[in-house]
């Protein structure tokens, strides 16, 4: 009976300046026993489910197509939320049975299993493919393996914060996935401190115990595989976060905002969610009365459209969708992150608070936190690699991201990692890149993006929208 190769284990939302002694010993402790990439980086848009789509496949959304947590499909007519996975098999169906345009790690491994605390859509994202067991309260594969997992262990109602879950996945780890299915790849989506976040945001005392609490749990669950397991030490484990979170500067309405904006279901649609917004329309007037609209308001970011020649966008005064990895068939139109900002909002809870905020859409999960936008706060999470394949102590500080995931689990399997975006991090000696600053200006406004790239690949810093 073999341990599982490798353990992935993501905790939602958690910034990689949240991590300390006093709130997560345990991460830390696992950073001493191995590397700890001190510059990693998310994807943009900055929301779960287009990360746990790079973090399967190892590309960019233009490659992976899935370009928003929220998305308009002119397939269905209709614009649908990703959270859940019935929406995501209605698109499948609609896009001609293919979820995602690459495979997940899983599907080139042959196999694995997940257990997820977070939305249905984002387990079933990890498993797009459908090569892995799923576990998940609501969206379990085969739909079978409900049933037995009510019988190994009761299913919690999800709460705040959600403890109750995270400990359901990782005693279900212990008890049944490990010991039973025996995975070769093991992934475990923790979902907290994310659904806290949304409604606290990153600071205060419900925070401190969702990020004290998801540590508590993580420390207590690999002790005991450790005290259960003789061939533990063979087993590589990758710790990770998809992306980071900032304060809630305000809710924006966008229906409301664009409502004289005439032809809204006609002849143009939005997908919002949490910190950004998808725009569809079958003219370049319209995109370009949008844009006009959107670089006007205080809480509108930067603007991004389909490729142009060069940096820009084909829409003045945007940047190009690829230059930020989101171009390709599926991507929208115009694409907005909402705007951020450094520093604190005034009267904000700042106890043990993170700097950075930013306006958030309306159909936010709560009012507390936001993430979805290009903020250098959102685009930070963090990556611990930790057993035989990373050596102890080690200290990375060259550039890495999401798409590092799928080609770091891939070679550790003895798999090829061709074709991907990223690359494998089970060698350590990575070099530090530069970082490119790209500008577009325009009417009075100016459009910044900033870059780490490395022998060929790049890691999105930031990018605004400032009035010039």
């Amino acid at each position: 009976m073999a341990s599982p190769r490798v353990i992935a284990i993501q905790f939602d939302g958690l910034r990689a300046d949240a991590l300390s002694e006093q709130s997560t010993p345990n991460l830390l402790a696992a950073a001493e026993r191995g590397a700890w990439f001190r510059n990693h980086h998310s994807t943009f848009p900055t929301s779960t489910r287009v990360c746990v789509s790079s973090l399967a496949t190892g590309v960019y959304p233009e490659k992976h197509g899935l370009p928003g947590n929220s998305l308009f499909s002119r397939e269905l007519g209709e614009t649908i939320t990703t959270g859940r996975h019935e929406n995501l098999l209605a698109w499948e169906r609609a896009m001609g049975g293919c979820l995602l345009l690459r495979d997940t790690f899983f599907e080139r491994v042959g196999g694995g299993a997940i257990i997820s605390a977070a939305s249905s859509g984002s387990a079933w994202l990890w498993n797009a493919g459908r090569a892995a067991r799923l576990i998940h309260p609501v969206a379990a594969y085969p739909a079978e393996e409900r049933e037995t997992i009510e019988e190994v262990r009761e299913i919690p109602a999800g709460g705040e914060p959600d403890l109750d879950r995270c400990a359901w996945v990782l005693d279900l780890a212990l008890d049944y996935v490990i010991p039973k299915l025996e995975p070769a790849v093991l992934v475990i989506h923790l979902s907290e401190p994310d659904s806290t976040q949304h409604q606290e945001g990153a600071a205060g005392a419900v925070h401190r115990q969702a990020l004290e609490g998801v540590d508590r749990l993580f420390g207590a669950f690999w002790q005991k595989f450790q005290s259960e397991r003789d061939d533990w030490s063979q087993t590589n484990l990758l710790l990770f976060s998809d992306h980071g979170v900032v304060a809630t500067a305000g809710m924006i309405d966008l229906e409301a905002e664009l409502a004289d904006l005439p032809g809204r279901g006609d002849s143009w649609q939005v997908a919002h969610s949490e910190g950004a917004a998808l725009f569809y329309a079958e003219s370049e007037k319209t995109l370009l009365e949008l844009v006009a609209f959107l670089q006007t308001k205080d809480w509108a970011g930067p603007l991004f459209s389909k490729d142009g020649e060069g940096i820009e966008g084909a829409l003045p005064g945007t940047m190009s969708l690829g230059l930020a990895g989101c171009g390709g068939a599926r991507a929208p139109d115009l694409l907005m992150g909402f705007q951020w900002g450094d520093g604190f909002l005034r009267g904000e809870n700042r106890e043990g608070a993170l700097p950075g905020w930013g306006y958030s859409s309306v159909n936010n999960k709560g009012s507390g936190g936001t993430h979805g936008s290009c903020s250098p706060y959102e685009l930070r999470n963090f990556l611990i690699g930790a057993g035989p394949a990373f050596p102890a102590g080690a200290r990375v500080n060259a550039p890495t991201g999401n798409i590092d995931l799928a080609p770091t689990i891939l070679s550790l399997m003895g798999k090829e990692t061709c074709g991907l975006d990223g690359e494998a991090l089970t060698s350590v000696s990575r070099g530090r890149g530069e970082e490119r600053v790209y500008r577009v200006d325009s009417k009075g406004f100016a459009q910044t993006l900033s870059r780490a790239e490395v022998d060929g690949r790049f890691y999105l810093n930031f990018a605004r929208l400032e009035k010039a």
